[in-house]
Parts: C-alpha cells; structure tokens; sequence
C-alpha cells in the first residue's frame, strides 16, 4: 500500500508537497481533470498515484489502476471479443483511473487507436491520473501518430 505519508518528498525537491496533498482532496476527480506525473525511473510517479488513489478510495471514490499496456491489451482482447463496448463502459463509470508506465512500450496501430478512445471517451466524464516516463513532445513515440498525439493531449489538457 502507498500512502502521501509514506512518500519521500525530500528526495524529490521539484515535486511540490502541498500540492500534492492539495490533490489527495480529490476535487480534481469531482471535476473530472487528469493529472500526469511525468518523470525518470524511481522519481515516484507509482507511487503518488497509488497515494492518490487510496486517498480517493477513502473518499468512497470508484477508481480503477491499470498499466497501459495491460488495458490496451484489455481493449484489444474485448475488441476481438465483441466486448469491447462493455469494457468501455465500465471504464466511463470509473470516477478515477489511474493509468501508469503510459509511453514504457511502443503501441501497434490499433492499440494507439483504442488507448486514443479511451481518454476521448473519459474526457469530461471522469479524472484521469497518468504516469510516463516521457515528456508529452515524445508521446508520439509510442502513439505512433503525431496528428491523434496532438489532438489526445489538447482533449485531454494533462498538467
């Protein structure tokens, strides 16, 4: 279990702490805004988002974590399924999901295709939080689309 108070932001002097504990009230979530850690390997972003997560949990919030690659798999295995729409729609309910290691593997055509619906279809109907290891001018690395790129971080306003 991670948890804010666990967290060493003392390690990580860029990071401002009072936001972050700002954040853990989770009216982001009541406003449905996104949020994104971005950062190297071992700067924390798992965990502020698990953090997060829990503190949201508490709240009675439904939230959902995946790793990207294991929901683009979830999509594209209930694409072939025909179940797509159900899964899509359990995703839309969600209040929270939490999406992280965004941008650790290249995704195949289709797979950015799905992961672009995702955040289209979450947009305005429920808070994201994502974590990447890339800064957003590299998200057409493993988006694979410089124009869908574009359009998924403009809909998406992440900060």
């Amino acid at each position: 279990m991670k948890t804010l108070v666990d967290f060493a932001f003392e390690e990580i002097p860029g990071l401002n702490a009072k936001e972050v504990f700002r954040l853990s009230e989770c009216g982001y979530i009541e406003r449905s805004e996104n949020i994104c850690f971005i950062g190297q390997t071992g700067t924390g972003k798992t965990h502020l988002s698990i953090a997060l997560g829990v503190e949201a949990c508490k709240k009675k919030k439904t939230v959902l974590f995946f790793t990207a690659a294991k929901l683009v798999n979830m999509l594209l295995e209930a694409r072939s399924e025909q179940q797509l729409s159900r899964l899509q729609k359990r995703l839309i309910k969600a209040e929270l999901v939490i999406l992280d290691e965004l941008g650790y593997l290249p995704l195949s055509k289709e797979g950015s295709e799905l992961l672009f619906q995702f955040f289209a279809d979450r947009y305005e109907n429920g808070a994201t939080i994502i974590s990447s290891n890339l800064e957003f001018a590299d998200w057409t690395k493993f988006m694979n689309d410089p124009t869908m790129t574009s359009a998924l971080l403009d809909r998406n306003n992440t900060s």
